[in-house]
């Protein structure tokens, strides 16, 4: 990817994260250096699951909308099923807040093969997803990647449509995390799996991924060295908890990005950058 695709704190990120690495990985021989990515508005500009509305008008339907109106819902079936969904939706984030609104997100597809979601998750990417990375978060993955920093995606979406970006960057698909809910005879269910990617979800599912990766290579210690994050209600918790490590070498990297206003109790911990421009990714 060329210089002039990704705007200047690129460079002043990734040399953050390489200098604390290096000792990291020199003073630790074999150690395994980790770095969290939220996805919908980190990595990609628009929202995978919801509509984004640009001018009055919905200009990028989500996944949640086209597997709707084709029947994936049981619950919301009837010729206004998306209508009535949204209203619930927002209903759902006024009255009680994201930590029930998220989910719902994945809980109303009960019923459905997730085989079936996914397949319209990866036409949906195919098509049009794949045109809204941003630059400079592809430039900052690709030279994470490059380093060998083991990098993760942690979704407050439904873990069948975000999993099938993973290609896209070559993720293991054990490497996208998003909200889950168990299956029965092949279908989804309505009950979520735990912890759920939202909140202090986020840190409870990071906390896992280490302690997984920690049991994995035992004689290897496992640092994490960057967090990149979008919203303060969703992401601030686990992006806030990477800031406030201690490790014995150098400092991680704790980044928002257009997040606006950092609140009282974040100030100092994260860089705040804004991201525009966007790439299209194979």
């Amino acid at each position: 990817m060329s210089p002039v695709d990704s705007e200047p704190h690129v460079a002043e990120f990734l040399a953050e994260v390489w200098a604390t690495q290096a000792p990291l990985t020199e003073k630790y021989r074999g150690a395994r250096c980790l770095a969290f990515w939220d996805f919908d508005g980190a990595l990609v500009r628009v929202d995978c699951s919801l509509d984004l509305s640009e001018r009055c008008r919905a200009s990028f339907p989500g996944l949640v909308r086209l597997a709707v109106e084709r029947g994936h819902s049981a619950e919301y079936s009837e010729e206004r099923g998306y209508l009535a969904f949204r209203d619930d939706y927002e209903e759902l984030e006024r009255r009680c807040g994201g930590w029930l609104a998220h989910p719902f997100l994945a809980q109303v597809f009960a019923g459905a093969e997730r085989r079936v979601l996914e397949q319209l998750a990866i036409a949906r990417f195919t098509k049009s997803l794949r045109k809204h990375y941003f630059s400079s978060s592809s430039a900052l993955f690709d030279g994470l990647d490059a380093a060998g920093v083991e990098q993760h995606v942690v979704s407050a979406r439904p873990e069948s449509f975000v999993q099938v970006a993973a290609e896209s960057f070559g993720l293991r698909r054990e490497r996208l995390h998003g909200i889950r809910v168990r299956e029965a005879d092949g279908r989804l269910t309505r009950e979520l799996i735990y912890p759920v990617p939202f909140g202090d979800g986020k840190v409870d599912l990071l906390r896992a991924v280490v302690t997984a990766a920690q049991a994995k290579t035992p004689k290897q210690p496992v640092f994490i060295v960057a967090a990149f994050g979008t919203n303060f209600a969703t992401e601030g918790p686990f992006v806030a908890h990477v800031a406030r490590q201690e490790l014995q070498k150098g400092k991680p990297l704790a980044v928002m990005i257009n997040a606006g206003l950092v609140p009282a109790d974040y100030r100092r911990l994260f860089h705040s950058v804004r991201q525009m421009r966007v790439v299209t990714r194979a």
